[in-house]
């Protein structure tokens, strides 16, 4: 084997690096093969129980740093503790719950000191102090400016370590209030943001949205119309356990229903929330292939109500006339644009209409700046 081959390759899966992550000990592997070997969250309760998953390089076992996935936890825990213990609150469920997450989190970090490895292979731009404040008062206008024209991919990306390393994504699904849609979390979306990238506790921007009461319940089906998916974080102790016997999903939806009942409805059918493709309906041909939004299920007939894209009409079909169609930068439906302080939206009657328009973005006078890397997500 050569120098760059050795290079290229991971060394758990030995296979060409995918995101790259490259330990003190100089050693790199796929962020996925890493995640595998020592979490970037530690250990769960279930893998306390267990066997730790190793702390040590695979190759050559100098330990492996923390992640700062995992430091940032750590940090956020103790605050939690010591606000509790700051008002004298130390008998409570909360606070013994912080003091186990405490000593867990501490024995995983050990004598390490320092901000952490990241276990991602990517390199995260912070979002700004200013630009959390303009988030938590829904400026849209002043994170759009941030973001750019042409819009910073990098900045699509970033996350905030003060905000247990929230993306953009959590932030607006958290903040963005406006009254019959969610501009801002369309638009992060649209620009190629990953709706399941989890922060340093390792929730999604679902779970997130689901835990705050005054969430509109439209930008929760927003964030399923994208794909978000129902599982729980791996570290996730006292309320619902894990067992072998449900799947993540029955977790999931066991959890949220203490919150959220219309989200636990909505979620317990296969594409309760989902963007779909309607398919085999052979005495309606004209319908296979036309995306929609399934608003219910309706368990007596063993149907769906569908809602057309673009020309808004109901119909009932059945699970075996729907395909999930998530929505995606370059089949989203619609685009929002946010030019001189107003905010439009232009609907797409077709995946093509939808392909092209956005792929004329990547023109000079266009909105994405790295039109390369969002076209690698097209279908």
């Amino acid at each position: 084997m050569d120098d760059q081959t050795a290079n290229d390759e991971c060394g758990i899966c030995l296979e060409t690096l995918m995101a790259a992550v490259t330990l003190p000990c100089t050693h790199k592997f796929c962020a996925i093969c890493l995640d595998g070997w020592k979490s970037k969250f530690g250990a769960s309760w279930d893998d306390m129980i267990q066997v730790h998953k190793s702390k040590s390089c695979p190759i050559c076992r100098e330990k492996i740093p923390p992640s700062k996935d995992l430091i940032i936890s750590l940090n956020y825990h103790r605050n939690l503790k010591r606000r509790c213990e700051a008002r004298g609150d130390t008998s409570s469920l909360m606070y013994m719950n912080e003091v186990q997450n405490v000593q867990q989190l501490e024995e995983e970090v050990g004598d390490y000191v320092g901000e952490g490895l990241d276990y991602d292979g990517k390199q995260y731009m912070e979002i700004p102090k200013e630009i959390f404040k303009a988030l938590e008062k829904n400026n849209i206008k002043k994170v759009m400016k941030w973001l750019g024209s042409p819009v910073d991919m990098k900045r699509v990306y970033s996350k905030y370590p003060n905000h247990v390393n929230s993306t953009l994504v959590h932030l607006a699904a958290e903040y963005d209030d406006s009254e019959d849609s969610s501009n801002l979390l369309s638009i992060v979306l649209q620009y190629g943001a990953d709706v399941n990238e989890v922060d340093a506790k390792g929730w999604s921007p679902l779970l997130v949205a689901n835990s705050i009461q005054k969430t509109p319940f439209h930008r929760l089906r927003l964030l399923l119309e994208w794909g978000a998916d129902l599982c729980m974080p791996s570290k996730f102790s006292g309320i619902i356990p894990r067992d072998n016997t449900r799947s993540e999903k029955d977790i999931f939806i066991e959890f949220i229903s203490l919150h959220n009942p219309k989200l636990t409805k909505l979620v317990s059918s296969e594409f309760g929330g989902r963007r779909c493709e309607v398919i085999n309906l052979p005495n309606h041909p004209q319908l296979n292939g036309k995306a929609c939004v399934v608003e219910k299920y309706i368990a007596k007939k063993d149907k769906y109500k569908i809602i057309f894209e673009g020309s808004g009409d109901a119909a009932l079909v059945g699970p075996n006339n729907l395909k999930r169609r998530d929505r995606t930068p370059f089949d989203c439906g619609y685009y929002i644009s946010f030019k001189k302080g107003r905010m439009s939206r232009r609907e797409f009657a077709t995946k093509e209409e939808c392909q092209a328009y956005v792929s004329s973005l990547g023109d000079s006078n266009g909105d994405i700046k790295n039109a390369e890397e969002l076209a690698s997500l097209k279908l």
